[in-house]
């Protein structure tokens, strides 16, 4: 897997209080983490959603429910990027993918709210920064959500842990140890359990390596002591443990989950100046509720809850409840699906049960019918696939042939046999401009490519990659809406996307010469200057002064739109503004010019 475009974990750049990590291989590039998480939908749904089935079965009423929530990230990218340009640092900051998590809500047991939503709950990546939860409820526990809905939800909150990868930490130096002696090490140190809280290793390798069993001298040469122990973590998370969210008697935290059978007795060398991708755990506070919080209860009750009726039961008929967790725009799919089928249970029943749905672009939960025997248990295997249209030509991917035996089936974007690559567009640069986004290949020794279109009603979309496509990059082309003027976007190793201003040449911080030529017998003179979109605003409009020993200066601005990248400037405050100009030449002055300014205004 390309490395290329990957957070570097040996990179940290500090804005503002937070950090963002170089992309790999792409210099000038940063990638921001999340600063939170919190309950969103679009469209103006509800980010919330109960679905509540129920089945008459003759001498019964069953009934279960599915709760699904939806989550977008904040990467708190306009702020940081105006720190950045405040600090000095000209570098081009992007959000930093995320692949999943868990969260666990807070307050569960004061709120009566259902023991499941206890648990640790699993966070799956729907897009960029969008990610998705469900969980099913059976039917006390769908009591005790609809009760609490009506009482209110303001007190629950939430803390999220977001699974991220990037290129561990690199140092010059190699270590050759037994992974069996780690291992005891590790279990010393965490009380004989194979979890360990990740602060508490990290500080063991600060402080003590050398009691580890790696093979790490007490001191590294001119290695410091956090950088080497960063290293160490990185590979171990890499190879030998799963970083994993802390419990929850414990305080908020990652702890490394160590796998016994990936270490067994031998020896093993690490080179630990090799590139190689590591995962880490983000740990940030989420709001589970969002918009919603300002709801009254009973309204938060009708905006949250849906009810579905399934089919009868009798004589062995059992509905399954189907949902596809996707996106909703799916570029190069013509349709998907998911086909089910229950083997033969002779001499019950002799044949076998096939059935399939069609996986819409809308949440609702799809039913599918299966006419079992009167005493047989659910049990059934189940594929997804996908019809691929490209260049007029079609073909239907499947996804791994899997097992299940309960009523409700989430499909998600793992079952199917393609890459799914999110491209969403920041809404308000949308109102600028439409976006042609196009993701291109090799496939089998032939160009592949797919394309769509990003625009204020469409602002996201996922192309379906198959595995078998080489070099896959993804392209843009902004167009402005008013003029139809073009900026590009360099091609980007393809991987999940956010497309913004400053996505397009053109945006980003400018630098512009300026040079007064003293003409006259003036010992100073002066100018106010701004971005083009900013003379209106008095925190974007600065006075330059130039003297007869200093006759040239240099600006800097941050150019917010990659339309809008010029400038205006004036001699006085009662001057006109000049018309918009370019910053490809330096602004050349003469004193006498403003002498005459002066006499005229």
């Amino acid at each position: 897997m390309s490395l290329s475009a990957r957070p570097d974990w040996r990179s940290p750049l500090p804005i503002a209080q937070r950090r963002a990590y170089a992309a790999y291989d792409q210099p000038g590039r940063f990638l921001l983490p999340p600063q939170a998480l919190a309950a969103h939908a679009a469209d103006g749904e509800s980010p919330l959603r109960l679905d509540i089935v129920q089945q008459n079965r003759g001498d019964a009423l069953a009934r279960y429910s599915i709760l699904s929530l939806a989550f977008a990230a904040d990467f708190g990218l306009d702020a940081a990027r105006q720190a950045a340009f405040e600090l000095g640092q000209r570098v081009q900051l992007a959000p930093l993918p995320v692949e999943g998590g868990w969260l666990r809500l807070n307050a569960v047991q004061a709120l009566d709210l259902p023991p499941a939503l206890g648990e640790l709950l699993s966070l799956d990546a729907a897009s960029l920064g969008a990610l998705n939860l469900a969980v099913r409820l059976d039917s006390a526990g769908t009591d005790l959500f609809v009760a609490a809905l009506q009482r209110g939800l303001l007190a629950v909150g939430a803390s999220a842990w977001l699974r991220v990868r990037g290129v561990a930490e690199r140092v010059p130096l190699t270590l050759s140890f037994d992974p069996a002696a780690v291992l005891a090490a590790v279990r010393a140190l965490a009380g004989g359990g194979n979890a360990i809280d990740a602060a508490l290793l990290r500080q063991r390798l600060i402080d003590a390596p050398h009691l580890l069993g790696l093979g790490l001298p007490e001191r590294s040469g001119d290695i410091p002591k956090e950088t080497l122990a960063d290293a160490v973590l990185d590979r171990i998370a890499a190879r030998f443990a799963a970083p994993a969210p802390s419990p929850a008697d414990a305080p908020v935290g990652v702890r490394l989950v160590f796998d016994p059978a990936a270490m067994a007795a031998g020896r093993v060398q690490w080179n630990l100046a090799d590139a190689l991708l590591a995962p880490r755990l983000l740990v940030l506070e989420a709001d589970p509720l969002g918009p919603l919080r300002t709801l009254a209860a009973g309204e938060l009750h009708d905006r949250v809850v849906r009810r579905f009726d399934a089919r009868a039961l009798a004589s062995g008929w059992r509905s399954l409840t189907v949902r596809a967790n996707l996106p909703d725009r799916r570029v190069g799919v013509a349709t998907a699906q998911v086909e089910l089928q229950v083997p033969a249970k002779p001499p019950a029943r002799m044949f076998t049960l096939k059935a399939s749905a069609l996986l819409a672009t809308s949440d609702k939960p799809v039913s599918l019918d299966l006419r079992l025997s009167p005493s047989e248990p659910l049990a059934y295997q189940w594929q997804a696939n996908a019809v691929l249209q490209n260049e007029g030509r079609v073909e239907t991917v499947k996804g791994p042939l899997r097992s299940g035996d309960r009523e409700h089936l989430l499909v998600g974007a793992d079952d199917f046999g393609l890459r799914w690559l999110p491209v969403e567009a920041e809404p308000a640069f949308l109102q600028q401009a439409d976006i042609e986004v196009e993701c291109y290949g090799l496939r089998k020794g032939k160009p592949w490519s797919a394309r769509a279109t990003l625009d204020a009603a469409r602002p996201d979309l996922a192309f379906a990659v198959p595995f078998d496509v080489d070099d896959a990059a993804i392209r843009a082309v902004a167009r402005a809406r008013g003029d139809g003027a073009q900026r590009t976007m360099a091609p980007l190793p393809a991987d999940s996307l956010r497309l913004d201003a400053f996505s397009f040449d053109g945006s980003g911080s400018r630098e512009l010469a300026l040079d007064c030529e003293f003409d006259d017998d003036a010992r100073q003179c002066a100018i106010e200057i701004a971005p083009e979109d900013g003379i209106d605003d008095p925190q974007r409009r600065k006075r330059m002064s130039f003297t007869r020993a200093r006759p040239q200066q240099s600006w800097g601005w941050l150019a917010l739109s990659p339309f809008r990248s010029g400038y205006r400037w004036r001699w006085n405050a009662q001057a006109p503004w000049s018309p918009v100009l370019q910053p490809d030449a330096p602004l050349r002055l003469r004193s006498s010019q403003a002498a005459l300014a002066a006499a005229t205004n």
